[in-house]
């Protein structure tokens, strides 16, 4: 009888630190995803400025701008291979996630309840 106590307490104690790893991890590539879709729409705007720069009667057919402007694209297209990260986050989703945190917490008080 007193294994079988020791494996609950430390299956639900494994348990407790599994939920709030997954939480951490979570919260970390809710972050990554955001930060990514910034990333991704600044670069958008550089490459359409220096495009913009390019096309004026000034600079057209700079040869270094127009190499500016091929290696910014790549880059915006080397970002949007991420894109799934970003869009694997919402509004929705965060606030699912803090859904999940507050049910968490909840049941955390409860079984502290439930101890004393």
């Amino acid at each position: 009888m007193i294994i079988l106590l020791l494996l609950l307490v430390l299956s639900m104690g494994l348990n407790m630190f599994l939920v709030v790893y997954l939480r951490w991890i979570l919260k970390k590539l809710a972050f990554l995803s955001e930060n990514i879709g910034d990333l991704l729409s600044s670069m958008d705007g550089f490459s359409k400025h220096v495009e913009s720069i390019h096309n004026l009667e000034t600079f057209y057919g700079e040869p270094v701008l127009k190499n500016l402007i091929e290696h910014s694209k790549q880059i915006v297209q080397d970002i949007e291979v991420y894109k799934e990260i970003y869009t694997l986050f919402n509004e929705n989703d965060e606030e699912f996630l803090n859904m999940i945190e507050g049910e968490f917490n909840a049941e955390q008080e409860n079984e502290e309840d439930e101890e004393t």
